[in-house]
C-alpha cells in the first residue's frame, strides 16, 4: 500500500474511533441525564405526597389524639386523590400493612405495583430494579408523626424505557451522522493527503530518473520547509557525495590503466627487438592482456565502452584457437572442446576467444576439484549458440539472478572467492557483438549459453 493510502487509512481509523467515542459518550450522557430527571421526579412526587400526609394525619386524629388505621387510610386516600400518578410515574402508600395506589400512571408499571410482584419497600436511596414491566427507578420514603413514629411509606416508581429509548435514538443518529462525516471527511482527507504528499511523489520520480551514468541530476527541493524538504536536501547531498566518489574512482582507474599500460608498452618494444616465434606468442598474449585491461576499465567505470567488431567468424577456426589456448592451462585435462558445425557467425573472434576462456576458467575455478567442463556450439534458426557447461553442484538461486553483475560471488564453500569482473566482462562483450547470454544452473551443473547472429551470404 502506498504512503498516501496508509495515511488515509490510519486517519480514517482515528476519525472512526473519535466519532464512535463521542457517540458513546453522548449516549451515556443522555441516559444519565434522563435517569437524573426521573430521580428528580420521584423525589418531588414523594415530597408532595409526604407533605400532604403530614397535613392530613393530625386532622384525622380522634378525640384521643391518636390516628387509627381507618383514619390513616382515609388521610392517605385524600392525599393520593390530590396527587395522583402521572404519565411518567406511579405513586402508592403503604399504611397499616395496606397498599393504597393512586389512579393513572403507565399501565405496565401500575399493574406491576398493584400485583403480587411489586417490589418490597426499602426506604432510602433511589434504586434501579429489573422487573416484568422493564427497568424501573423506585424511591421509598417514610412518613412519621410528631413523635418520630413511622406512620406510612410512600413509594414512587417510574420506568426507564423512555430514557433508554431516547439515548438509543441519540446513539443511532450520532452513528449515522458519524458515518456521513467519515465518508465526507475521507474524501476531503484524501484530497488533502494527495496534495500534501505531492512533493514526495516529485522527489521519488526524480530519484528514479537518476542513473549511475548521470549522477549530476538532483531531486527538487520543495519550498515547504518541512521534513520532505529536509529529505530532498539530504538526498541531494548524498548524490553530491556519490558523484564526488565516482569522480575519484574514475581518476584512480585512469591512473591504474596508465601505470599498467606503460610496462606493457615497454615489454612489447623489447619483443620487437627479439623476434622469433616465441616472441610472437608472447606478443599475442600481451595484446590479449591489453584488451582485458581495457575491458576491466570499461566495466569498472560502469559504462558501455567496450569495442567489438562484427565480422564473419568461422566456427572451426574459433574452436581451434580456443582449444590451443586452453591446452596451455593447468586444467586442460578437465575441459572437453567438441568439434563445432562448419558455420559462420558474426562477431569478434578475439573477443569470443576471451569469452569462452573466461567461461571455462569460471566453470573450473569456481567449482570443487574434479569438476569437468565442456565447450560446444550448435545452430538454432538464424543464430549460433555457444555453450559452456559443467557438472558442478550449481549456483544458489538467489545468486543466479545477479551472476553477470560485477563482484558477485558464485561460491558457497566459504572460500570467499568471487566472480569478480569475469562474467560481467563476458556479458558486456557478448552484448557489444549483438548477442545475448544466459545462465541455467541446478544440482547437476551449470550451463552458460551465448547466442550470436549467424552470418549469411
Amino acid at each position: 500500500m502506498s504512503l498516501s493510502g496508509r495515511v488515509l487509512l490510519r486517519s480514517l481509523l482515528v476519525m472512526v474511533v473519535v466519532i464512535g467515542g463521542v457517540a458513546l459518550l453522548t449516549y451515556e450522557l443522555v441516559r444519565v441525564s434522563g435517569r437524573n430527571d426521573v430521580d428528580r421526579l420521584l423525589r418531588e412526587e414523594a415530597g408532595l405526597i409526604g407533605s400532604a400526609l403530614a397535613e392530613r394525619l393530625p386532622a384525622s386524629a380522634g378525640l384521643d389524639g391518636v390516628v387509627s388505621g381507618p383514619e390513616a387510610e382515609r388521610a392517605v386516600r385524600q392525599a393520593l386523590a390530590v396527587h395522583p400518578s402521572g404519565a411518567r410515574h406511579v405513586s402508592l402508600v403503604t399504611v397499616n400493612g395496606v397498599r393504597l395506589q393512586s389512579t393513572g400512571g403507565p399501565a405496565p408499571v401500575a399493574a406491576l405495583m398493584r400485583g403480587g410482584d411489586a417490589p418490597t419497600a426499602e426506604p432510602g436511596a433511589v434504586r434501579t430494579l429489573d422487573t416484568g414491566a422493564g427497568p424501573l427507578r423506585v424511591l421509598d420514603t417514610e412518613v412519621t408523626d410528631d413523635s418520630g413514629t413511622r406512620v406510612a411509606t410512600v413509594t414512587v416508581a417510574a420506568p426507564l424505557d423512555q430514557t433508554r429509548e431516547a439515548a438509543g435514538t441519540v446513539l443511532l443518529w450520532a452513528g449515522l451522522a458519524g458515518a456521513v462525516g467519515v465518508a465526507g471527511g475521507g474524501v476531503l482527507l484524501w484530497l488533502v493527503v494527495r496534495r500534501t504528499l505531492r512533493p514526495v511523489r516529485e522527489v521519488s520520480s526524480a530519484a528514479k530518473a537518476i542513473s549511475p551514468t548521470d549522477l549530476a541530476t538532483r531531486v527538487p527541493v520543495p519550498e515547504t520547509r518541512d521534513e520532505i524538504a529536509e529529505l530532498a536536501t539530504e538526498l541531494n547531498q548524498m548524490l553530491t557525495r556519490i558523484e564526488q566518489a565516482d569522480a575519484n574512482r574514475r581518476r584512480y582507474l585512469a591512473v591504474i590503466s596508465h601505470e599498467v599500460r606503460t610496462p606493457l608498452a615497454v615489454a612489447e618494444g623489447h619483443l620487437e627487438l627479439l623476434g622469433g616465434p616465441e616472441a610472437a606468442i608472447v606478443r599475442t598474449e600481451l595484446d590479449r592482456l591489453r584488451r582485458v585491461l581495457e575491458d576491466l576499465m570499461a566495466v569498472a567505470r560502469g559504462g558501455d565502452e567496450i569495442d567489438a567488431r562484427r565480422e564473419p567468424v568461422f566456427l572451426p577456426d574459433l574452436f581451434d584457437e580456443v582449444r590451443a589456448r586452453l591446452e596451455a592451462l593447468p586444467h586442460a585435462s578437465s575441459v572437453t572442446v567438441h568439434d563445432p558445425p562448419p558455420e559462420v557467425l558474426l562477431g569478434d573472434q578475439a573477443r569470443l576467444e576471451q569469452c569462452l576462456a573466461n567461461l571455462v576458467d569460471n566453470a573450473i575455478t569456481h567449482n570443487p576439484p574434479g569438476t569437468a567442463a565442456e565447450v560446444s556450439a550448435r545452430r538454432e534458426a538464424g543464430e549460433i549458440v555457444l555453450t559452456v557447461s559443467d557438472d558442478g553442484p550449481g549456483i544458489a538461486p538467489d545468486v543466479l539472478a545477479h551472476v553477470f553483475e560485477p563482484f558477485v560471488t558464485t561460491r558457497t564453500d566459504g572460500s570467499g572467492r568471487i566472480a569478480g569482473l569475469g562474467l560481467a566482462i563476458v556479458h558486456s562483450l557478448i552484448t557489444a557483438q549483438g548477442g545475448r547470454i544466459s545462465m541455467d544452473s541446478g544440482p547437476k551443473g551449470t550451463t552458460v549459453t551465448a547466442a550470436l547472429p549467424r552470418a549469411t551470404a
